[in-house]
């Protein structure tokens, strides 16, 4: 599959130029998310404006910050598939938002089709799925240099059909007399993102007394203090099961807490111990 390679400013401000022309684009990333190294970190943005496809390598040193961010204000029309996510990430890695999105899924959801954009090309379009192990591909690692065919062939495969998606979309939205929903769904999905605490997300707030959440926030971040100084995904410190058996448990002494944790890999026993045992003073109010 053809494309151009986007790695410096030069060519992104060309670029920008260039989309200054069009209705629109559409738009897709691929990000690493506490997969391969500690945080989430955005890895490539792969764009096909109707008739040629784009990589643009955020990773590159030569590529600016600021130079992204003037990509992600400009005006045109970006057409993507569930950009809540891609939103997210932004927002969290530079304070922005990202301008003029159009989110396809938000029509499908409309429509009552909750299913992945695979399922909707196929449906909507008559795509038939290609053969592959995409599962393997959604966790390949999107850090390294240089990135294989395979996987710049499988992240452009994702913004091909966004444009007829749309058209295709919109006028099944007005056959079925919901264009009101879909309206509402569009602006639900270019909204500002919601920032919550990460360790919320480890298991439902509600099922938890008070002592047992300031637990489950403590013990996350003594993990988490770690996850970074190591640069790891936090899950090669320790599982998440065990913050969750922590917080529940509410260890009274650091035996207890020690005892949860076990076996601890090597590798981070002595820190992991220490930051746990902070977290256990804090809690204890010693």
């Amino acid at each position: 599959m053809k494309y151009e390679y986007i790695d410096d400013d030069e060519k992104l401000h060309g670029f920008l130029e260039h989309i200054k022309t069009l209705g629109s684009i559409a738009v897709d990333f691929e990000g690493e998310f506490n997969l391969h190294i500690y945080g989430e970190h955005l890895c490539l943005i792969q764009i096909f404006d109707g008739s040629v496809y784009y990589i643009i390598d955020p990773r590159s040193r030569k590529l600016s910050r600021n130079a992204l961010l003037e990509f992600f204000a400009s005006d045109v029309e970006k057409v993507w598939f569930d950009a809540q996510s891609d939103n997210a990430l932004v927002f969290k890695s530079y304070g922005v938002t990202i301008n003029s999105i159009y989110d396809v899924r938000a029509l499908a959801k409309a429509l009552g089709f909750m299913g992945n954009l695979i399922a909707l090309e196929q449906e909507y379009l008559g795509v038939k799925p290609e053969i592959g192990d995409k599962k393997r591909l959604q966790q390949t690692n999107w850090l390294k240099r240089p990135l294989s065919d395979e996987q710049l062939s499988y992240a452009l495969s994702d913004v091909t059909y966004l444009h007829e998606l749309k058209k295709v979309l919109w006028e099944k939205v007005v056959e079925n007399g919901v264009e009101k929903d879909a309206l509402y769904q569009l602006k639900a999905a270019s909204a500002k993102p919601k920032q919550t605490a990460p360790w919320t997300k480890l298991c439902s707030p509600r099922d938890l007394s008070r002592e047992q959440k300031a637990a489950l926030k403590e013990y996350f971040i003594a993990r988490d203090c770690i996850a970074r100084r190591f640069n790891v995904p936090a899950f090669h410190v320790l599982d998440k099961h065990k913050i969750i058996a922590l917080a529940k448990a509410c260890p009274k002494t650091l035996s207890e807490v020690y005892a949860i944790i076990e076996p601890v890999p090597p590798r981070f026993a002595s820190c992991l111990k220490e930051t746990m045992k902070t977290a256990f003073d804090r809690l204890h109010g010693e």
